[in-house]
Order: structure tokens, then sequence, then C-alpha cells
């Protein structure tokens, strides 16, 4: 009987691990998602301005260091809500802290009040600098469908597979609000699965997205 039983033990066991290097829909979903836990979605959002900045700057791309905004025109009159209310949202979610506001005068009008917010150490870890400018990464991606994958196949020393999966972002709670407040148009596209391609390569572990590899 306790020989039966470690048979039953064993034969439990082997298809545990046989199961996780099937080349299934499940396990490819897994080894996706669990790399895309660490690999952010960084994209360049931009401050929603009014033609109020004095002719100094009218385009803000958000992960500056510093960014200044204009609370009223010259004629006194309050401007960039939207871009003030994207603020407030990074300011709660600690990206960003606002500091002393300041004045400018342009061309020897009347003096315009400005705020001012300074990156944080936390906002600084949500930035990623590239050729194109500053992206703030917003979340991480997880799949909401597999494709296709090809069928498991020797290459170099392994076995690898490629799969073609629709992805969906998963937003932090703070770049929802911001995206919203942003572009409610640009919200609902970003909520469409975009398609992606991967190479899984099989382990004893099971599958793993390649980049993970190296």
């Amino acid at each position: 009987m306790k020989k039966i039983s470690l048979l039953f033990a064993a034969s439990l066991l082997l298809a545990a691990c046989s199961g996780k290097q099937e080349a299934s829909n499940s396990n490819f979903t897994n080894a996706i998602n669990e790399f895309g836990k660490n690999d952010k979605v960084c994209l360049a959002v931009n401050l929603v301005l009014d033609n109020a900045q004095g002719g100094i700057n009218n385009m803000i791309t958000l992960g500056n260091k510093e960014i200044r905004i204009a609370r009223k025109n010259s004629d006194g009159e309050k401007v960039n809500k939207t871009a003030l209310k994207q603020m407030d949202i990074l300011t709660d979610a600690d990206l960003y802290e606002q500091g002393k506001d300041a004045t400018l005068t342009v061309n020897g009008g009347p003096d315009i009040p400005q705020a001012v917010y300074y990156r944080t150490s936390k906002g600084e870890a949500n930035v990623l600098n590239s050729a194109q400018g500053s992206l703030l990464c917003l979340g991480t991606q997880k799949v909401d469908k597999i494709v296709l994958f090809t069928e498991p196949t020797p290459a170099n020393g392994m076995t690898i597979s490629k799969v073609v999966y629709d992805a969906k972002l998963v937003p932090e709670k703070w770049a929802e609000n911001l995206i919203k407040a942003t572009d409610e148009n640009w919200w609902k596209s970003l909520q469409e699965p975009q398609r992606r391609a991967a190479i899984l390569v099989l382990t004893d572990k099971g599958w793993k997205d390649e980049r993970a590899l190296h």
C-alpha cells in the first residue's frame, strides 16, 4: 500500500512538471504576464495648456524635473485648469511636489502668477528618458488573449515558440486618473487591446519570456 502511494505521488509530480512545460495558452499567458509585471509601459504625456504661457512655452511634457504653469493670463483671467488638475493628480500620487508660486513678467506687461512643481524621487523612478524626450511610466500590460503560437522548435540549443497575443494596459490608479483628465478619447483608445509578439523559451521551470533570461 505504501509503495502504491509513493508511485501515485511520483506520477502527480511528473504530471505537474510536464504540465508547466506544455505548449498551451495558459502556460504562455502566465509566462508573458510574469515578465510583464516588471516591463513598464511608458508614454509621452503632455500638459493640456491654454495659450497663456506668455509665449514662453506652450508645450510641456510630464516628466521634467521642474514644471511651471501659468495660473492667469495677462488679462487676469484664470487659465490652465486642466493642466493644474493634471498636476494635482501627480502631486497626490507623490510624483511631484508643489513649490512656492512664482511670477513671470512678459514684455513689460503685468506679472503672470505661475504654479511651480518639482519632480520627486518617486517621480524620477516613473520617468524614462528617451530620444523622443521624457516618457511617463503609466503601468504594465497583461495578456488579453493568445492569438496563436508556433510549434515548439529547437533553436540554438533551446526550445522556443513564437507567441502572438493581444495585450491590455494595466494602469496605475493615478495614471488612469491622469489619462482621463488629459484626454477621454485617449483613455478609450488605450483600453483597446494591442497586438504583440513574444519569443518564449522552454526551461526546467516551464516557459519563460526570452527577455527575462538576459
